[in-house]
């Protein structure tokens, strides 16, 4: 029975890791993500004032 704990405890931490890893690596990815977002708005802005102007 405690064997079974043991096994159990060892899954819900390793789970918890992959987790919080994946929590990180996302966290950190964002920023770069939203300055390409901003870059791609300053693209379309900049192409629909050019379609205006023609």
């Amino acid at each position: 029975m405690l064997q079974n704990l043991a096994v159990a405890a060892v899954v819900v931490v390793i789970l918890w890791v992959i987790i919080l890893g994946l929590y990180l690596m996302i966290t950190r990815r964002q920023p770069d993500v939203a300055a390409q977002m901003k870059a791609l708005e300053e693209r379309l802005e900049r192409a629909e004032r050019e379609a205006e102007q023609r």
